[in-house]
């Protein structure tokens, strides 16, 4: 699910798709709650592995090999970041200095055999990123 963008209404700015987004916040809560990690939210510098694995549209021809269409990655990566502060896995989103983010079809990656994402967070190591 990505972010989306904001659109103005009469009743003030709203997400363009805010059901899918609860949708997808509560589902990123309830995995971070299965982890079993005692220490959340997480602190100090962090840097993030994610792995967004889309499902491929049945109109796609088969010779495209990456998802190089919506949804774009910023927004999947924005979405799940706003999803992992608001569910209390770290203090805020700015703790991240090293990020690496690919989207993949279904069954051109080893990580998942369905739609899903994969994610990694970690603390940055003493002269890791020197």
């Amino acid at each position: 699910m990505s972010q989306g963008s904001m659109v103005r209404t009469s009743y003030g700015m709203r997400h363009s798709k805010p059901m899918a987004i609860n949708v997808f916040r509560d589902q990123v809560a309830q995995a971070v709650t299965k982890t079993g990690i005692d220490e959340l939210p997480l602190a100090g510098a962090l840097t993030m592995s994610v792995t967004f694995v889309l499902a491929r549209p049945k109109s796609a021809p088969k010779r495209r090999m990456w998802p190089e269409v919506k949804p774009d990655l910023d927004k999947l990566v924005r979405a799940l970041c706003d999803a992992l502060t608001q569910c209390g896995a770290w203090g805020d989103d700015a703790q991240l200095i090293h990020l690496n983010a690919v989207k993949r079809y279904v069954g051109t990656s080893d990580v998942l055999d369905v739609p899903g994402v994969v994610v990694d967070i970690g603390p940055v190591e003493v002269g890791t990123f020197v």
